[in-house]
Parts: C-alpha cells; sequence; structure tokens
C-alpha cells in the first residue's frame, strides 16, 4: 500500500504574497504593499506553484491573470489567511499598539473623522491612526504604492471597483453674498484637472451650453472655501458638507444637475491584522448611519 502524499508546506509569506498579488493585479503593486522586491514576491509565487504542483497564476510582461486553480485555491488561501490572524488575535496579542494608516479626502474627514476618530479610541484604545488628507486619486496612488491601509474615496471610474459605500449629492453652491449673473459666463473656484468634481461641472456645462470662465483654484477645500466666502465665484461641494452660510443653486437658476458622487472603501490587500476588519466596518456603519440622517 501506498504511503500518502505529504502536506504541502503553506507559509504565510507564500499564501500572502499569492493573495497580494490576486488582489492588486500586478507583481508591480504587490511588491509595493508588501514592501518586497518584485523578485522576491515572484520567487515566491513560484516556490507556492511548486509545492502546490500545480500553477496558479498565467504572466505574461503586460497582463496576469488567475488559472482555474489559482481561483480554487484563492478562496482557501484568503481563509487559511483569515484564521491566522483570528488565532494571533485571541492570544491576546491585540492589545500592542496597531498603526492604522487611512486616508480620505479633506473635505470628508472634515465630515466624518471627528466621529470616526472617537469611535476607534473608544472601541480600541490600542489603534494608532495616521490620517491622510489628500485628493482621491492621489489617496489610490498611495495605496498602490504601499503607503496606506484603508481609503475612502470617491470612485472615478469603473476600472476599478472599491465597496461602495454612500452616494452623496454633489450640487453647485455659493457664499450668500453671491449674486448670480444670467446672462455672464458662470464664475468658478475648483480644485484642479484631477479632481472628478471639477470634470463631471464642465463636462455638464458645455452639455447644457452655458459659459463659464474659472476664476480660482485650490488643492485645499478650505482655501477654496476662502474664495467662495468672498462671494464672487460658485464651486462644487456634496451637499452634507456645505457651510451654514452657503446656498445652493440649481435647476432653477439654469445650472445642470450634477451626477451623485459613489464613496468607496478601499483596503490594501496586504492588511494582515483582523483589527483591519473592525476598523473597516466602523468606517461602514457611520457612512451607513449618515446617510439615514
Amino acid at each position: 500500500m501506498n504511503a500518502p502524499r505529504p502536506l504541502p508546506s503553506l507559509d504565510t509569506d507564500l499564501l500572502l504574497a499569492f493573495v497580494t498579488v490576486a488582489d492588486s493585479g500586478s507583481f508591480t503593486q504587490a511588491s509595493h504593499h508588501l514592501h518586497r522586491t518584485q523578485s522576491t514576491v515572484s520567487l515566491r509565487i513560484s516556490t507556492l506553484e511548486e509545492r502546490l504542483g500545480y500553477r496558479l497564476l498565467i504572466r505574461t510582461s503586460r497582463h496576469m491573470e488567475l488559472t482555474d486553480a489559482g481561483r480554487t485555491f484563492l478562496r482557501y488561501a484568503r481563509r487559511i489567511l483569515q484564521l491566522q490572524r483570528e488565532a494571533v488575535a485571541a492570544l491576546g496579542e491585540n492589545d500592542q499598539p496597531i498603526t492604522l494608516r487611512l486616508g480620505l479626502p479633506e473635505d470628508y474627514a472634515t465630515t466624518w473623522l471627528p466621529q470616526l476618530l472617537a469611535q476607534i479610541s473608544e472601541r480600541h484604545p490600542q489603534i494608532r491612526p495616521h490620517i491622510h488628507c489628500r485628493m482621491s486619486t492621489e489617496l489610490l496612488e498611495q495605496l498602490d504604492a504601499g503607503q496606506l491601509d484603508l481609503v475612502i474615496a470617491v470612485s472615478h471610474n469603473q476600472q476599478r471597483q472599491g465597496e461602495l459605500l454612500s452616494r452623496e449629492p454633489v450640487v453647485w453652491a455659493a457664499h450668500q453674498r453671491f449674486v448670480l449673473d444670467p446672462g455672464a459666463p458662470l464664475p468658478l473656484a475648483l480644485f484642479p484637472e484631477q479632481c472628478i468634481y471639477r470634470e463631471r461641472a464642465l463636462s455638464a456645462l458645455t452639455q447644457a451650453e452655458r459659459s463659464w470662465r474659472i476664476d480660482s483654484t485650490s488643492q485645499s477645500p478650505s482655501g477654496l472655501r476662502v474664495i467662495v466666502n468672498q462671494g464672487h465665484a460658485i464651486t462644487v461641494a456634496d451637499r452634507r458638507s456645505l457651510p451654514e452660510d452657503w446656498y445652493e443653486l440649481g435647476e432653477d437658476m439654469g445650472l445642470p444637475t450634477l451626477p451623485t458622487a459613489e464613496i468607496e472603501l478601499h483596503r490594501s490587500p496586504s492588511l494582515t491584522h483582523p483589527i483591519f476588519d473592525t476598523c473597516a466596518e466602523m468606517i461602514r456603519e457611520l457612512l451607513r448611519d449618515e446617510a439615514q440622517t
């Protein structure tokens, strides 16, 4: 009778490399997330495939995709890593300080961050939040580079999908001192060109054949607010964040309706501690509660 084939050794480093490559879609991004060289990540995948006796990934110079065996094994690799995280947490090691690198746009930070930080401090005082406020495109680039753990961002395209958290109405807004001249080009104060709000606003004005001019730009929501407070220009903002001394301009003033902003949660595929799952759930709860108010 033949002896049973010994089970292959499934080291955590090998599983984590495979899951991170599968989630990020490339060896380059996985190397950033794992803080390892691309050759090291590639070697770990090759070692895992050799031990399993199956090809998990099909790789070319421009493309990477999972094989049938890879798709099957991915589900189990996730479960194994999750069980390892739960086992470590059950031993009480979650009392050690843990750094959470959270990124979100500054205007949403003003709305959501105070309550979120209060909840984190109350439920998990061992977490040390490091907050990064940038535009959504910059935050996602930092996530890809392995510099952030969780990112709350405005969806920019269909190619990159995060977890949908909420849909926020986006409106034209101005200070109460602003008086609209229907016959003059619309004076605008907007974020720089990479801002999705700016792109959608200018597209809507073009389709509506409404003349406009950009009077001012600012990278910072605080700077944009100072500009708009002068009462000489209008901007685009989510309705929830409008200051009390601003008002909304709508179709009754000849301005086109703007698309709703989809707020998504993106997370690094290399997260290894179960407390990050808890943080993600707190973010979901916060935005669900905000949407119902």
